[in-house]
């Protein structure tokens, strides 16, 4: 079967092209192939059933009373914002963490509760989305690990393995027979070599040479190959793909969807987490999406992509008008947004930039200039350019993996460009240590706050003047955070650790203050926190700006949301820039959903 590769978009022709009948079962083309086959897969035995299940971390609800079923053969893939569940979900499935309540049926068996190796023998095997292989094992080597727990001959006495007290006379057994082993064992070995042999052969283009190359050697590409043959040599009755794809560039995902259809077409099972809505959609029987640990939509891919809920999970709630005081009056946060009509004069990466926007550089306090960032063979940013004028919010938007947090730890010098630039108020910083940033006026508000929860709220807000050295000052600054927050005030002594989530996002912002910022990056700032607590952490970025003069550039998943207050906006998609505009042009413009959900959506 093999799919035509664009590189503008791979999966845009993906349903209209023609396969091999032998890999589809004697249909013509993909989409005829996908109806019968979501069809005749709903009157198969549920191979998982997944039912009621809840689980809590320090009464955050990660999974709340969800159900579904997985039929053998079908294909289901699990879609959803970051902190929506996905992740939890299927670790409680393949036993990582024990649910809190609930059901998890394998093949008719419970399995809710039991062991990463209990649950692995009955039938589970999986892949993570960080990809993990060991990198001191050859190819060959790490595939056939998968099929350890299948072997008999060469593992005497294995139920014992899961009582402590006596699982050594297993692994003594096991030692045994590898120095000195009998013919059963030979056998095995041998149907051992036959299957890796086979499972090589479904990469043997990027594989087939590769197989005594220690994968520490190996691009990140192929490491998630190896790790997906590993996991299928084992023939499981369940496979579950944590973002198999993650890191890939457009012709190496092309190459593993080809992979995994061929998988479907011979009637595997997949439970599939994949942040790349058109892979989801090309291969996926039913698509279920999460959003604050519930599950919002299932069905058809194109009926959940395009369901008003994952749209809104995606990109957030447009927020209505709403007014707050600020010094000189009363100013209306959103007036210059909502009062501007939708417009189409907005620049992709192949049309004419916004005049305004090129004109703001002779402005720009921070500028990102051509920037290439990688992880290993991983191209995490490509020829990136971003612009922070002074005074203004700037919002970075994308995807799950799209690049926005690789472009923060480049702002603050966690990451460092093999090629491209950055520039501070005029002075290039592209070598300057994150300590010299942080003094010369850049801070930064992490993801998930990262407080320092056994400290107290005041030993919080001095480690944000670390970089200072005049005592007196400092005092005065926490005096002033403590006008501005002043809830902060009445928890001074108080463990951070024990405030709420919102409180929490408070300290994160008056810490990063205490540094005198010119600019703050933060990193979804939303996250986690109610409505009414999103509304008064985005009125806070606004004051920021209005009040101190602070740029923001603010990273967020949540387009509507961050978009509504911002004065700028950028769109990554795959880590290259994909639309840049005004924020009041980009809030109204069905190609930002498009960049985060693909596809075309209903009127």
């Amino acid at each position: 079967m093999n799919l035509p590769i664009n590189n503008t978009n791979i999966f845009e022709t993906v349903r209209n092209v023609p396969v091999d009948k032998e890999d589809l079962h004697g249909e013509t083309d993909i989409v005829a192939f996908a109806a019968e086959h979501r069809r005749a897969v709903l009157d198969a035995p549920a191979v998982l059933q997944v039912r009621d299940l809840n689980k809590s971390f320090n009464g955050l609800k990660a999974v709340d009373n969800i159900s579904f079923d997985l039929h053998q053969g079908e294909v289901v893939s699990i879609i959803g914002p970051n902190g929506s569940g996905k992740s939890t979900t299927i670790n409680l499935i393949s036993g990582f963490i024990k649910p809190d309540s609930g059901l998890i049926d394998l093949d008719s068996e419970t399995v809710a509760g039991l062991s990463v190796p209990d649950i692995s023998e009955r039938g589970l095997a999986r892949t993570f989305q960080n990809g993990r292989v060991f990198g001191g094992l050859t190819v060959d080597e790490n595939v056939a690990l998968g099929f350890h727990k299948r072997l008999n001959a060469q593992r005497p006495f294995k139920e014992l393995q899961r009582y402590p007290v006596v699982r050594w006379l297993s692994l003594l057994g096991e030692t045994a027979l590898a120095l000195v082993p009998g013919p059963k064992t030979h056998q095995e070995n041998q149907d051992v070599i036959e299957r890796v042999g086979r499972e090589i052969d479904r990469f043997k283009e990027r594989l087939g040479n590769r197989r005594d190359d220690y994968t520490y050697t190996l691009s990140y590409a192929n490491r998630r190959r190896t790790e997906i043959a590993r996991a299928h040599i084992s023939e499981p009755k369940l496979l579950l793909l944590d973002e198999p794809t993650a890191g890939m560039n457009q012709s190496e995902t092309a190459e593993v969807l080809r992979q995994l259809q061929h998988l479907k077409a011979q009637g595997h099972t997949i439970l599939l987490v994949e942040h790349k809505i058109e892979l989801v959609t090309a291969l996926s029987d039913h698509v279920i999406a999460m959003d604050g640990g519930k599950i919002i939509a299932y069905g058809e891919p194109d009926e959940v992509r395009n369901n008003s809920q994952v749209v809104e999970a995606y990109l957030g709630k447009r927020r209505e008008i709403r007014k707050t005081t600020v010094a000189g009056g009363q100013k209306d946060i959103l007036a210059k947004q909502n009062a501007i009509e939708a417009v189409n004069a907005i620049a992709t990466v192949d049309e004419k930039q916004d005049v305004e926007l090129h004109e703001s550089k002779r402005q720009a306090l921070l500028t990102l200039d051509d920037v290439d960032i990688y992880y290993g063979q991983v191209h995490a940013l490509q020829g990136v350019s971003i612009e922070v004028p002074k005074g203004a919010i700037v919002s970075l938007l994308g995807g799950n993996a799209s690049g926005k947090s690789t472009t923060m730890k480049t702002i603050l010098g966690l990451k460092k460009p093999t090629n491209g630039s950055l520039t501070y108020e005029g002075t290039d910083i592209t070598s300057l240590s994150t300590r010299r940033r942080v003094q010369a006026g850049i801070a930064a508000v992490p993801e998930a706050r990262r407080i320092f929860p056994a400290m107290t709220v005041e030993e919080n807000l001095l480690t944000g003047a670390y970089t200072r050295s005049h005592g007196n000052d400092i005092a005065i600054d926490i005096g002033r955070m403590y006008e501005r927050f002043p809830r902060l005030k009445e928890r001074r002594t108080q463990q951070a650790g024990t405030m709420s989530g919102g409180e929490q996002q408070m300290l994160a912002f008056a810490r990063a203050l205490m540094s005198h910022p010119k600019v703050i990056c933060m990193d979804e700032p939303t996250m986690g926190l109610s409505p009414k607590l999103v509304e008064d952490v985005l009125e806070q970025i606004v004051r920021l700006r209005d009040e101190l003069d602070v740029s923001v550039l603010m990273v967020e998943q949540q387009a509507e949301l961050a978009l509504s207050i911002a004065d700028y906006g950028y769109v990554l998609q795959n880590g290259r820039i994909r639309l840049h505009g005004k924020a009041s042009d980009l809030l109204h413009n069905p190609a930002v959903q498009e960049a985060y959900l693909g596809g075309t959506t209903e009127k």
